[in-house]
């Protein structure tokens, strides 16, 4: 996951320095590799995470890596926004909003049946 996060900073710095904002895509290129970045760390982040005492043995990576494609697409659905000039107080709250009531009902535990 880090060498994931390194390799997508160095694309974005690389496009950054080395290609035309005119170009097309070159926009793109930089907005996909900051969102891959940004997920990347924040995956990393969350499985540096030191699990607690009775669940150590077992490190559940599945949601630190739902959560590293959540922050990727949220960053890159912003940077978007910003980029076509549509990013506004009230647009990138429902797309935040949007991936925080996801994040409740993908992490939300069944309940034992009442029958």
């Amino acid at each position: 996951m880090a060498l994931v996060a390194l390799a997508s900073a160095l694309v974005a710095l690389g496009a950054m320095v080395a290609i035309d904002p005119d170009v097309p895509l070159a926009v793109g290129l930089v907005i996909a590799a900051v969102a891959v970045c940004t997920g990347a760390v924040a995956a990393v982040l969350l499985l540096s995470v030191p699990a607690s005492e009775r669940r150590r043995s077992s490190r559940a990576t599945a949601p630190a890596l739902r959560r590293g494609i959540e922050v990727t697409a949220i960053v890159g659905l912003l940077l978007l926004l910003r980029v076509v000039d549509g990013l506004t107080v009230i647009t990138g709250g429902f797309v935040v909003s949007g991936f925080l009531v996801a994040e409740v009902i993908l992490s939300a535990r069944p309940r034992a049946s009442s029958r």
